[in-house]
């Protein structure tokens, strides 16, 4: 009997969960969404035992939780290696995200190859980057892919000839010139993977996941959602053009001084030799009032100068300096905002996955759900300044920064969705559904 519920229990049900931006926590267990015995697993393993799933297990994957594209993409290669371990054990598992815990699910689901095990994905509020390899990267990427298309069939051509022609040093040529094969040809298949990684998503989606698999969760109340999708969509001038002409006409000063000066300090001894020796040999007449005329160079090349980069700035220069400078200062603040650190290139944002456009979507209008309204807000702001007044030292005052946190968030829709009873139920189907359709239901419940 003990033998067949712990063989029950290996079999049983996983829901791994993965929390979003600044959620982090090193232990599993807490009060924290995802983490075991928490308000919201603790409902969703019951929703899950009134369908029939009985004693499923919360799994939390960790992340940094920073607001970091490097973070998130080391999180998903660690979220891909815990699924496909999951699949090996025979366990049936699914996967519920939030926030840019979708961005991690998206991205280690598209390094996973097909799962029979692997039941629904749901993520709640998410706002879905699509993504462009950065120049940098792109090039590195290039240069992979030449190197290895050379040099892979230049090794070919050594290692048929050496061998072809006899040599006492079989192993040696076999390890050199095979070793410089085989880094040519992993060079080759990295740099195509970077520059069609888009594109082998989308076809490892494809062939591992139906569209019904993942419940996409949203609400045009959810302030972090909108927030992020205005800022993509924004074109803001920071830089007008009035005031790029005049910062390069203060350029142009700037650069008549510098410019006149360094001709003065490669060409002065030229000009001055001549005065030099006037005043040596005793000559102070016209000669030497003519030799100084060429300080009348000073004001052509400043003005020169000047007008050039001033008449450049209100012929349109100014404008197009303008629009660099406003780009630059955009690219910096969506960079910021995204987290835009590894070698992509955040280029958007999506409410439904890129790679799996066709994802289930169920968006929430109520004007309240998880216990936000315009109340909660007013409730959550007395919660903190009590704290504060209170001096509660490390267990919320001002200096506890994830407390404040904590309680601030209580009043934002984009962390409303767990605890809506509705949400849970949906969720619970939609998972109870999903591993239904690929008959996992009866490996959990034999």
């Amino acid at each position: 009997m003990l033998g067949g519920r712990a063989e029950r229990a290996d079999r049983g049900a996983v829901i791994v969960t993965v929390h979003g931006t600044n959620d982090a926590a090193p232990e599993d267990d807490g009060g924290r969404w995802w983490q075991k015995g928490s308000p919201f697993t603790e409902r969703l393993v019951g929703e899950l035992a009134q369908r029939g799933i009985a004693g499923a297990e919360i799994v939390p994957m960790h992340w940094s939780g920073a607001n970091s594209d490097y973070d998130r993409l080391t999180g998903s290669a660690n979220l891909a290696r815990l699924l496909h371990r999951l699949d090996k054990d025979g366990r049936p598992h699914a996967v519920i995200a939030h926030s840019h815990g979708g961005n991690v699910t998206q991205e280690a689901l598209a390094q996973t190859s097909r799962a029979g095990r692997r039941g629904g994905v749901v993520s709640f509020g998410t706002p879905f980057f699509t993504r462009r390899l950065k120049a940098v990267p792109l090039a590195i990427a290039l240069f992979q892919i030449v190197m290895g298309a050379v040099v892979a069939p230049i090794m070919v051509w050594y290692l048929i000839s050496i061998l072809g022609e006899g040599t006492d040093k079989i192993i040696e040529t076999i390890v050199v010139f095979g070793g410089l094969l085989a880094l040519s040809l992993w060079s080759f298949v990295a740099g195509v993977r970077k520059i069609f990684h888009r594109a082998f998503a989308m076809r490892r989606f494809a062939k591992s996941m139906s569209p019904k698999d993942w419940l996409v969760i949203h609400s045009p109340r959810d302030e972090a959602m909108r927030l992020l999708e205005q800022a993509a969509v924004l074109s803001p001038h920071y830089v007008k053009t009035e005031a790029a002409v005049r910062a390069l006409t203060a350029f142009a000063a700037l650069a008549g001084v510098v410019v006149t000066t360094a001709v003065f300090l490669l060409y002065g001894g030229y000009f001055l030799r001549p005065i030099i020796d006037k005043i040596s040999a005793g000559e102070f007449g016209l000669g030497m009032a003519a030799d100084f005329t060429f300080l009348l160079l000073v004001p052509v090349v400043y003005g020169a100068v000047f007008l050039l980069i001033a008449g450049l700035a209100r012929a349109g220069g100014g404008w197009l300096y303008a629009k660099v400078l406003s780009s630059a200062i955009h690219g910096g603040v969506l960079g910021a905002a995204f987290g835009d650190d590894g070698r992509f290139k955040l280029t958007g944002i999506r409410r439904l996955p890129p790679y799996l456009s066709e994802a289930k979507e169920q968006r929430i209008d109520a004007l309240s759900f998880g216990g936000v309204d315009d109340a909660a807000v007013f409730v959550a702001a007395q919660k903190l300044y009590d704290s504060i007044v209170a001096a509660e030292g490390p267990e919320g005052g001002i200096t506890d920064a994830d407390t404040m946190w904590k309680r601030l968030s209580d009043a934002l829709y984009h962390n409303a969705y767990m605890r809506d009873d509705g949400v849970i139920a949906v969720v619970a189907d939609h998972l109870v559904d999903a591993w239904g359709r690929k008959g996992a239901v009866r490996e959990i419940n034999p």
